[in-house]
């Protein structure tokens, strides 16, 4: 029998990494959400996410 797939690992930023992704987005052009996730390494839904607390 071959193994279940192994979960993934969730990811959390720091508060301050979370502090620095809102100012970012609030900058003039926004980034988008990709640039975002590709910056700190983790998906954009997890930018979403934290864009919506």
């Amino acid at each position: 029998m071959s193994k279940p797939p192994s979960k993934r690992r969730p990811v959390e930023l720091s508060l301050e990494d979370q502090i620095n992704l809102i100012k970012e987005l609030e900058m003039f052009p926004k980034p988008t959400l990709r640039i975002l996730s590709e910056k700190y390494r983790v998906g954009q839904s997890t930018i979403g996410d934290i864009v919506r607390k």
